[in-house]
């Protein structure tokens, strides 16, 4: 059996700025700001600095990188919670972004 290629996501915004997948007719997160998106959702929502408090070591599994938002909002938490134990964030994407075009959509 053959894999499938590797099918990077493509660059598309919506009519308000928000990036957008056309593969899935979705926005990547509200017009009101990602990273706050993630640290309400994900962060809070996981309960997860109450849960890595004291921990020697702590695991992430996410299903959809999208713009690494989660990750980076969960790696700024981590450190400035100054955890002396490791962080493993483990993440997979079915259309990662390639580089420059993730570059271009963190970068406001």
């Amino acid at each position: 059996m053959t894999p499938s290629p590797l099918v990077p996501a493509e660059r598309a915004e919506a009519g308000d700025g928000t990036p957008f997948s056309r593969i899935y007719d979705d926005v990547y997160h509200t017009a009101h700001g990602g990273l706050a998106q993630a640290r309400h959702v994900f962060l809070a929502g996981n309960d997860l600095a109450a849960r890595w408090h004291g921990a020697d070591r702590f695991v992430i599994c996410e299903t959809g990188f999208g713009l690494g938002l989660n990750f980076l909002a969960t790696w700024q938490a981590w450190r400035e919670s100054q955890v002396s134990g490791r962080l493993h964030y483990v993440s997979v994407e079915k259309h990662p972004f390639r580089r420059d075009d993730l570059a271009g959509l963190l970068a406001p």
